[in-house]
């Protein structure tokens, strides 16, 4: 049952999926990561991993629509060519120059990501 205090328009309410949820991030960053951050950005990310599986929430309710192990896999292959032992986020934080332009390069990452795999 939705929570009846929420409004309606509310940006939470326009989460369906990963996709929907990372597209509210991207769009107001201060209101999930206080700060557009990289290191927020991946903190979150994990948190709400984390949340599902403490919480031993049902498959068919968590959020679902990015294959994020074979983003992993992708950005690897493209971005890590010294095969270092880090992730997306990692190693979009070594090529940016700031937290904020890591966060905008790894949006890049995961746009192209998915205009690859069709799911724009």
């Amino acid at each position: 049952m939705a929570n009846p205090t929420i409004p309606e328009d509310a940006p939470i309410r326009q989460i369906k999926d990963w996709p929907s949820f990372l597209e509210q991030v991207r769009r107001r960053p201060g209101m999930w990561l206080g700060t557009t951050s990289i290191a927020g950005l991946h903190l979150l990310l994990q948190g709400f991993s984390l949340a599902e599986f403490v919480y031993d929430i049902p498959a068919e309710k968590m959020l679902a629509g990015f294959p994020s192990e074979e983003f992993e896999k992708w950005a690897d292959s493209r971005f890590n060519p010294r095969r270092l032992s880090i992730n997306s986020f990692g190693m979009a934080g070594r090529l940016a120059d700031s937290e904020e332009g890591a966060f905008t390069l790894w949006f890049e990452w995961y746009d192209q990501f998915r205009r690859e795999q069709g799911s724009t």
